[in-house]
């Protein structure tokens, strides 16, 4: 983030700049606490002074009555639509229809094959060389689950052939 220093931001407070670099200051104050304080740090109290004259007495609180009127009115409900059950089905046809096509894809199965790989490469040898009971039951599992999803592709393929 680009900041400005003490000269820029002077020459923005008396508007001596392009209308492009003044809008891009301004916002840049929005988002740097930094150039904000370097900018307040450039008001004096002549311009506070100014500003008490301008800034009527009960501002404060006209400002305090319009939040509390904002308060109290209602915000418009947005009306929900029913959805039918015929959208609601084609919704769950669609999912279904992609898990299948995942599953036929062979994606799931080469999914498991591929995590217990890239975990064994993200860990150390020194941790490989100590026991953990979790992960050797969880690479047990996945390659179960992958080996018994082989199998059913097998065969299914065969089944199909014959």
């Amino acid at each position: 983030m680009k900041h400005y220093d003490e000269l820029e931001w002077l020459f923005y407070k008396e508007r001596v700049i392009s209308e492009e670099k003044y809008n891009e200051m301004e916002n840049h104050l929005y988002e740097c606490d930094e150039c904000m304080n370097i900018f307040l740090s450039l008001i004096d109290n002549e311009e506070i002074n100014s500003a008490e004259e301008i800034i009527p007495e009960n501002f404060t609180d006209s400002v305090m009555d319009n939040i509390k009127s904002f308060k109290n009115k209602s915000i418009a409900k947005v009306e929900r639509t029913n959805m039918s059950f015929k959208n609601i089905f084609g919704y769950y046809v669609a999912v279904a229809a992609v898990a299948i096509i995942l599953t036929w894809g062979g994606f799931f199965s080469s999914l498991v094959d591929t995590l217990p790989k890239a975990a064994k490469l993200a860990i150390n040898e020194k941790a490989m060389s100590t026991p953990n009971i979790i992960f050797n039951m969880s690479e047990k599992i996945v390659n179960r689950t992958s080996n018994f999803i082989n199998n059913f592709q097998d065969f299914n393929l065969k089944e199909v052939r014959k």
